[in-house]
């Protein structure tokens, strides 16, 4: 009887144990591969229309970066046919994609190590769109996968490293795919077309000795009718 209790009781703590080192390991939010690549990483979104840059500066041991730009989460599904008061003229509001700066930040696991890792490449990200839970009578928005050759820089020793790059938020397809369930009647709206939902990022990569890595990361923003006729040059 005591045998059967204390092998119970294994068996709870190694179920707990599994539970506990759930959720991808080190660094970004369902992050995988520092053991395999000798990196973490971090890293964010920061969704943004029409216009974005940014500047890094990289160094021992510290490295910064500052970014600049139209960062929104409203993404625009509606283009007002004419931005200029002046009857005489007729300039619509811009209409393009949604966009966003991924924005990864490395440090070595073991900066001690003399064998240092090399470059990472992200080579395939994935987007998943989820409705929230006050737009449920929401359109679907079609998942989103592009293949890619984002390089990811890796400090030399301690400290850390910055790298960005553009990637899709929403695409022009899926923003007018939007609008055209929504007028269906199918589907449903708060006013103003004005809808919320969550983005999933599941990015996959490799370094140059073939290890690979993943990591996810979430972004909520909302879809609907916004002005951005100041945009215009």
């Amino acid at each position: 009887m005591i045998n059967r209790i204390i092998f119970c009781l294994f068996i709870v703590i190694a179920a707990l144990s599994l539970i506990s080192c759930g959720g991808g390991g080190v660094g970004a939010p369902g992050f995988s591969g520092s053991d395999e690549t000798g990196v973490i990483i971090e890293a964010h979104l920061r969704p943004y229309y029409l216009f974005a840059e940014w500047s890094i500066s990289n160094g021992d041991p510290t490295s910064t970066i500052s970014l600049d730009g139209n960062f929104t989460n409203a993404v625009d599904v509606i283009q007002q046919a004419d931005c200029d008061p002046d009857p005489t003229k007729v300039v619509p509001e811009p209409m393009a994609e949604h966009s966003a700066v991924l924005v990864v930040n490395t440090k070595l696991l073991n900066p001690a190590n003399p064998f240092k890792p090399s470059t990472l490449y992200i080579t395939e990200y994935r987007i998943d769109y989820f409705r929230s839970t006050d737009s449920l009578g929401a359109p679907p928005i079609e998942s989103d996968r592009r293949f890619v050759f984002i390089p990811i820089g890796v400090p030399p020793g301690k400290g850390n490293w910055y790298s960005a790059s553009n990637v899709v938020f929403v695409d022009l397809i899926r923003k007018m795919r939007y609008v055209e369930m929504l007028n269906s009647g199918m589907y449903t709206s708060n006013p103003g077309f004005l809808n919320n939902y969550t983005a999933e990022y599941t990015f996959y990569g490799k370094d140059s000795y073939d290890k690979s890595f993943s990591f996810k990361l979430r972004h909520d923003f909302s879809m609907g009718s916004y002005n951005n006729c100041d945009l215009i040059n």
